[in-house]
């Protein structure tokens, strides 16, 4: 009794630490927020451009549990991200941009900025970045600026590009599990980590290809922007890989290497200030909220993001297919919407909720309403789904799409329970029951059923990409099969019509839409919780410490738990399944 006692006091006690410490960190939000205003930007200010958080389509505010996990990520968009520099090209009280920190987020969110940062120096305003440590995607981001300056005692890294697939059918087999697989394409490997010790000659063939596409691309835009032979930098990657400070200068990848304590006299010599001044100072994220406008009115566009895994119904995270399909359903019975721009960046998922989506964007056509999808850097399998009867699909070089394929996943434990003494007794009243179990490995007839299940929304896939892309559906089958393609090579097949960004995407439901060039633009905005706007009043001006202060507590712990969060997503799913066979970022 003394014990039990003792336990709930102690619960009770932790509980009321518990409840203090969040009402000491709500009152201290509440505070911030009661104080805080938008952002003044004083003349003469540098605006500074730390990209470390990672750059998303979405953007969003950590939550409490992503501060104590020191997860942070970029809480303005990618599209407000390049907007705020666009706007600065022409801001007077911008003298200049710094970039520094890092630069994190995919390709395709990134890309938007890096182009406007060259208006940004079409417009006369300097453009200075300064980075510790440089790899190839900071190399190629803050190529765009007038000039590069690195820590001397640092490093370049030029070392290509690769992609690690970690395997696990040797180790499921040594401990008796067991994962049978229905599955379409040779070339869908999805499931070869569950049933294989290695990569096979299929999948190797297309990771190949891939990397080969995206280097080539990387390559040429770094080597332009720097002047620099493309050749060299395949050169330095194959014979080199790390350039130190004094090399990347002499190679032209880098302007100066040098203390941060001259580029910052630089900076105030820039800015016009003494050198006994402060200089003045505002930071991205401060300065997109202080010039951020009203979504304008009147007939325009409409852009809606599709971002991560699509599942079945409504999400907080991802894509719900039931989401997006009423996001496209509202915007076809707005008279003020006259057309779509949908910014897809997804390596898929649930085929049921892909084609819960792909049918409002039919019935978005069939009321004379264009749509266009602009790719980010995934849209593959349920992404490539739910973009093929789009009017016009634009893509980035970069992208990985196709994937035209479905998959269906089904483990077991049987043998592994066996080994431990353990069976479950199974009653049913069909010989087809308990297909979901994973005490039992499936039987013939259980498998075969699903492989036509999976047979059929396979030949469904081929018919809606030959519908949508105008392909015969021999040809379609023929460059399927589940093989995923960059968005060049896309291009050259016919399941991409162009390749850019999304203004480019703009541009073209513009002129499909027959509206002028200063039609308005409309980005869905979700309507921050009460908690999440205390907390980014809490954040506004001082977010680049606390994310420095965050990024130092990330570590190999969180990435294996993605890693096992991944293979739990798969596994889990008890649907047919068209998703990428893999998770990608360019490093």
């Amino acid at each position: 009794m003394k014990n039990v006692l003792q336990i709930t006091l102690a619960f009770l006690l932790a509980l009321l630490i518990a409840g203090v410490i969040a009402g000491v960190f709500c009152f201290a939000l509440i505070a911030a927020a009661a104080s805080g205003s938008t952002p003044q930007i004083a003349k003469r200010s540098i605006l500074t451009v730390d990209l470390s958080a990672p750059v998303s389509e979405k953007g969003g505010t950590p939550t409490p549990m992503d501060l104590l996990q020191g997860s942070t990520s970029m809480p303005i968009p990618a599209h407000e991200l390049a907007s705020a520099l666009r706007h600065a090209a022409t801001d007077k009280r911008v003298k200049a941009v710094l970039l520094h920190g890092g630069v994190s987020g995919s390709m395709s969110a990134i890309a938007a900025a890096r182009e406007a940062l060259l208006e940004v120096r079409a417009a006369q305003k300097p453009v200075l970045a300064y980075f510790g440590g440089l790899d190839e995607k900071t190399l190629w981001f803050a190529s765009a600026a007038d000039e590069l300056w690195m820590e001397p005692l640092d490093v370049v890294v030029v070392d290509g590009f690769s992609a690690e697939i970690p395997y696990f059918g040797d180790l499921l087999a040594k401990y008796g599990i067991e994962v049978q697989v229905t599955r379409v394409g040779k070339y869908k490997s999805a499931v070869e980590p569950f049933l294989l010790g290695h990569m096979s000659a299929e999948n190797r063939e297309q990771m190949e290809a891939i990397l080969a596409d995206i280097q080539a691309t990387m390559y040429g835009s770094l080597a332009a922007a720097r002047d620099i032979d493309p050749a060299r930098l395949e050169a330095v990657a194959r014979d080199k890989g790390w350039l130190s400070s004094e090399e990347a200068v002499e190679l032209g990848l880098v302007t100066k290497a040098a203390p941060f304590g001259e580029l910052l006299a630089r900076l105030k010599v820039v800015a016009d200030v003494d050198d006994d001044e402060d200089l003045p100072q505002v930071a991205i994220e401060d300065y997109a909220r202080a010039v951020r406008k009203k979504g304008p009115r009147g007939h325009g566009i409409q852009v809606l993001v599709a971002e991560g895994e699509i599942v079945d119904g409504s999400s907080s995270e991802g894509i719900g297919g039931d989401d997006l399909a009423r996001a496209l359903r509202a915007a076809r019975l707005d008279d003020d919407v006259k057309a779509v721009v949908m910014r897809v960046d997804s390596p898929g998922g649930s085929a049921t909720a892909s084609d819960v989506i792909r049918r409002e964007v039919l019935a978005l056509r069939a009321a004379g309403k264009p749509v266009v999808v602009s790719m980010g850097s995934l849209a593959a399998s349920g992404g490539y789904w739910i973009s093929a009867n789009a009017d016009a699909i634009v893509a980035q070089p970069e992208t990985l799409t196709g994937s035209i394929g479905v998959f269906g996943m089904l483990p077991n434990i049987e043998k592994l329970a066996e080994n431990h003494g353990l069976r479950a007794e199974i009653v049913r009243t069909s010989p087809l029951g308990g297909v979901e179990s994973l005490w039992r490995r499936k039987d013939e007839a259980q498998v075969a059923r699903i492989q036509a299940l999976v047979d059929r929304i396979y030949e469904q896939f081929l018919d809606l990409v030959a519908e949508g892309r105008r392909l015969p559906r021999e040809r379609v089958h023929e460059i399927a099969q589940g093989r995923v393609w960059s968005g060049q090579r896309g291009l050259e097949l016919g399941l991409v019509d162009e390749l850019g960004g999304l203004d480019r995407a703009i541009e073209l439901a513009r002129t499909k839409a027959g509206l002028g060039a200063k039609a308005p633009v409309r980005f869905e905005r979700r309507e921050k919780e009460l908690f999440e706007e205390l907390l980014d009043a809490a954040l506004a001006g001082r977010r680049e410490p606390l994310a420095r202060q965050l990024r130092g507590r990330a570590d190999v712990a969180g990435e294996a738990w993605a890693a096992l969060e991944r293979v739990r997503r798969l596994v889990g799913t008890t649907g047919v399944v068209a998703r990428l066979p893999f998770d990608f970022e360019v490093r």
